[in-house]
């Protein structure tokens, strides 16, 4: 007779965001902190949270945009 198993409520881990800042992105990309504030004020880029004077990135935008990014020759355009 087959074991069955009971459905697993997500951890509470599961349900934390993770959010970098404009220095961690930067690094990630090896672009300057300059060029997200410039890209910021143009509407060019990841989503990003403002908190107070604070700017984050959530890491599952950031995921998702590198994603959309991806391409397969120099000549195709990016997904919309």
């Amino acid at each position: 007779m087959p074991k069955t198993t009971k459905p697993v409520a997500p951890t509470q881990a599961a349900l934390v965001q993770i959010y970098l800042t404009e220095q961690q992105l930067a690094a990630r990309w090896a672009i300057s902190v300059k060029t997200l504030q410039l890209w910021r004020t143009q509407g060019i880029g990841v989503k990003f949270c403002k908190l107070g004077r604070s700017v984050r990135y959530k890491l599952s935008e950031i995921e998702a945009y590198e994603a959309a990014q991806e391409r397969a020759s120099t000549s195709q355009q990016a997904a919309a």
